[in-house]
């Protein structure tokens, strides 16, 4: 247990450095900062809080929440972590110092090779546990999601090795590695472990409706890669398999829509605070899937993947407000965030309300693309958002810090 709300704690200090650099850059904006490279420390900044936050805090949980305790502390795990801990710092310091050259993109293959351990050794000791279906079937998903997403960068890697500069096929491989991290690995290992988390509260019924969600929206993770190659115009056969990714995703968010009510009813106990990020998070799900779904129609599909600022606002909704969100709901609900305490609401609400304002200005933002109009006050919301966000994450540390020295480090993990 200590080396689970340590590893939780390093992962915490990641979403602080995460929030600052994303400061630094909204201030990069407004302010005249000659010693940052912006496009460097932009680089810097998504691939560590991919690498650093996320995929470390959800390694860690699938780890100590879906495998058994004799299993917790495995070496090759403790290793797989470390070396994801340790390896996403030096890229973050080696994008900024040097951009995408031979150790960035050497680090980059490291870390790769390591999610390939990992996935070896976890999908091995999953299917040995006594795990139910649908759990099962998302978690091992979501790894082999994680997996296929290094198709991605290790094309990209080769376009610059060889010097290939080909638009289209530089985005093709860019839009690869983001929709197996956005609509596989990300929301395939949220689910995983939600539904671990109340399965033993909901009816038989409700399981077979959790398993149908889980069947379609596995399914939809390859169909619906072919969404994101639809700005480029392609064949027919694209546009057919485009179309059946876009009714697989439709027909998983109704799958999911019936199991509301299960959901409902399994946090109607928990404390209001995780409520209110869960809401949150599976309503920014909800906002993401549908638009998802509806880029098979032109006019949602060339702003989605043409207007940048509307780009930008998509991928923080994911990244933000249904994945960084859930996470923080799922450590209240397991008690490693005291939501009990003060100090812990109040960093959560702030950092929530960060997380809204932050879309809100995107989608102004975008919005003032569309029709060519632009606004120089939002820049300066965009800024002060960052620094919402920044405040408030370190407020969440903080407060976790304090609720471990005053319950003497000991935390229950009872739902």
């Amino acid at each position: 247990m200590n080396r689970k709300k340590n590893w939780i704690r390093l992962s915490i200090i990641n979403l602080c450095l995460v929030a600052f650099i994303g400061f630094i850059l909204r201030s990069k904006i407004v302010f005249t900062i000659p010693a940052i490279n912006y496009n460097n420390l932009l680089e810097s900044h998504y691939h560590f809080a991919f690498n650093g936050w996320v995929t470390l805090v959800l390694l860690i949980l699938l780890i100590y929440d879906l495998l058994p305790s004799s299993l917790h502390d495995r070496p090759v795990y403790q290793w797989i972590l470390r070396l994801t801990f340790f390896i996403s710092l030096a890229t973050f310091f080696s994008y900024y110092i040097e951009g995408n050259h031979l150790l960035t993109k050497l680090l980059s293959v490291i870390l790769i090779l390591i999610t390939y351990v990992f996935g070896w050794f976890f999908i091995s000791d999953l299917r040995k546990e006594n795990t139910s279906k649908p759990v099962s079937w998302l978690a091992i998903a979501s790894i082999l999601s994680l997996i296929i997403s290094s198709v991605g960068p290790l094309a990209l890697d080769y376009s610059f090795a060889v010097k290939s500069l080909n638009v289209i096929v530089y985005r093709d491989e860019l839009y690869t590695y983001l929709h197996f991290q956005y609509n596989g690995f990300f929301p395939l290992a949220i689910f995983s472990l939600l539904f671990h988390r109340i399965e033993t509260t909901i009816s038989n019924e409700d399981r077979k409706k959790l398993e149908t969600f889980a069947k379609w929206f596995i399914i939809s993770i390859i169909p619906s890669l072919f969404l994101s190659f639809l700005w480029q115009d392609p064949n027919n056969i694209f546009r057919v398999i485009a179309i059946a990714g876009s009714i697989l995703i439709i027909l998983s968010l109704i799958a999911l829509i019936f199991l509301t009510p299960a959901l409902l009813k399994a946090f109607h106990m928990g404390h209001s605070m995780v409520k209110y990020l869960m809401g949150l998070s599976i309503s920014a799900f909800f906002i993401k899937t549908f638009l998802q779904g509806f880029t098979i129609f032109p006019a949602i599909g060339n702003e989605v993947f043409g207007n940048r600022p509307i780009i930008i606002g998509f991928l923080h909704l994911v990244f933000l407000g249904f994945v960084t969100l859930f996470i923080l709901g799922y450590l209240g609900n397991i008690q490693i965030l005291d939501v009990k305490k003060r100090l812990t609401r109040l960093a959560l609400i702030v950092f929530s309300i960060g997380v809204i304002l932050n879309e809100l200005f995107l989608l102004v933002q975008g919005l003032g693309a569309m029709f060519f109009k632009s606004s120089d006050w939002i820049p300066w919301m965009l800024w002060i958002t960052s620094m919402i966000l920044f405040a408030s994450s370190v407020l969440i540390l903080i407060s976790q810090k304090k609720s471990e020295t005053t319950d003497g480090g000991k935390i229950s993990l009872k739902t």
